[in-house]
């Protein structure tokens, strides 16, 4: 297993193009989905809201969360585990928010942070996140 340095969190950033929130003790990245939503009839761009996030530790542990629309979430599934990646919740976050705003956790352990994240990133935009 590698190390994740803050070098190799960059490169995981860039991958899903988006940015390294965190390099340490657990390498996070994120990139905002871009999505009108309101909540409580206010329009949000929070990373709360909108996250397609990753993580990544360095004993080999993944793990990744995005916010989805109802009508992406059965091709994002569907993606993700076509990349054995493995889906271990969807659940709301919000009431009161428009469009209907679902949320969905997957994970990995045993192939390398590259692979997770171009594995992540590729079944996004297979299901049109992206």
């Amino acid at each position: 297993m590698r190390e994740i340095t803050a070098s190799t969190c960059q490169r995981l950033a860039d991958i899903i193009g988006g940015e390294v929130i965190s390099a340490a003790p657990v390498c996070t990245v994120m990139r905002l989905r871009d999505i009108n939503a309101t909540i409580l009839g206010r329009r949000t761009r929070s990373p709360l809201a909108l996250p397609f996030m990753l993580s990544f530790e360095n004993n080999g542990l993944n793990f990744g969360e995005s916010v989805v629309l109802q009508k992406e979430l059965n091709r994002f599934i569907a993606a993700l585990r076509k990349r054995s990646l493995i889906v271990t919740a969807f659940h709301n976050h919000w009431l009161f928010e428009n469009p209907r705003l679902m949320y969905i956790h997957w994970e990995n352990v045993g192939i390398s942070a590259e692979e997770f994240a171009r594995n992540s990133i590729a079944a996004a935009r297979e299901a049109g996140l992206f």
